[in-house]
């Protein structure tokens, strides 16, 4: 087997061991009354992607925007000025024919005019009843980004811990979530790639280097749309000892640069860790091809 094919294995075997487009729209509102300014957004499932004004792509878990304040900012902001309104025109007041008449009238004094009783305002909630405010993201979540690498990966929540390693490694980041048993890697292929044609061959050899895996199981298999980039994705289970691993491996192209984002957790948790997996997916920009690298 080739030099390349083996360095593709090694790395592949290291990444899976481990267990509507608002037409104008400008402002997103997050839980916490945070604002911020995009190009655009969209909303798709469990996820709201976001188009920053630097046209930078991120992604961030539904539950942390408020839509409903979103969507009235910016139907707030494309409303027309309305033209100041007229004061109403004055009614003569009527003259009195006889004098007379006016100065035999009694006038009646009218009631006075009370006005309306305080109402009081209502109780507090109960402790219980009050969301924690530590479930209420302070900020949008935060980017990780490597200056070597130049390529950033959102991080869906504090409770992924991130490991940054040196550049000259091929895993560029180890994230962990011990609270969902959840793992993620971003790893650089270290081989030039000079088209479409070689990162076929480069999804090739990690397909028949996965399915080599003991107790391998495939799940789906198939070209992933992630513009402005070319992927391609396995999702698969494996045994880990006697654990039934969930895997989900995304390849992406860009120029002549190829990364892997490796994704795994037990089987029984995929559903659980789902969101952040997409997080995961459709937050990773790649800022740089191979040639303005320096490693």
């Amino acid at each position: 087997m080739p030099a390349r094919m083996n360095a593709l294995l090694l790395l592949v075997s290291t990444l899976v061991v481990a267990p509507r487009l608002a037409s104008a729209q400008t402002i997103v509102v997050f839980v916490d009354g945070a604002r911020m300014e995009v190009q655009s957004y969209e909303v798709k499932e469990g996820l709201v992607l976001l188009k920053t004004n630097e046209g930078k792509l991120m992604s961030v878990p539904r539950s942390y925007v408020n839509l409903v304040a979103t969507e009235q900012a910016n139907r707030r902001g494309a409303e027309p000025a309305r033209p100041p309104a007229r004061p109403p025109a004055r009614t003569p007041a009527p003259q009195p024919t006889d004098p007379g008449a006016l100065r035999s009238e009694t006038v009646e004094p009218e009631p006075p005019v009370r006005a309306p009783e305080p109402t009081p305002p209502p109780p507090p909630a109960p402790a219980a009843a009050r969301p924690p405010a530590a479930n209420l993201p302070a900020n949008p979540p935060p980017v990780w980004s490597s200056e070597e690498l130049q390529v950033s990966l959102v991080v869906p929540s504090a409770a992924w811990m991130i490991e940054q390693m040196p550049p000259s490694f091929d895993v560029a980041a180890s994230l962990e979530n011990s609270s969902t048993e959840a793992k993620a890697t971003l790893a650089l292929i270290r081989q030039k790639l000079r088209g479409s044609g070689d990162f076929r061959n480069v999804v090739r050899d990690v397909e028949k280097s996965i399915s080599q895996a003991p107790g391998f199981r495939e799940i789906a298999n198939g070209a992933l749309i992630l513009e402005p980039y070319a992927a391609h994705e396995f999702r698969f289970v494996k045994d880990a000892g006697f654990v039934p691993v969930f895997n989900r491996l995304v390849i992406v192209y860009s120029r002549d640069l190829a990364y892997v984002l490796s994704l795994t957790c037990p089987e029984s948790r995929a559903r659980e860790n789902e969101a952040d997996f997409e997080a995961f997916v459709r937050g990773l920009v790649v800022k740089k091809s191979r040639k303005d690298l320096t490693f």
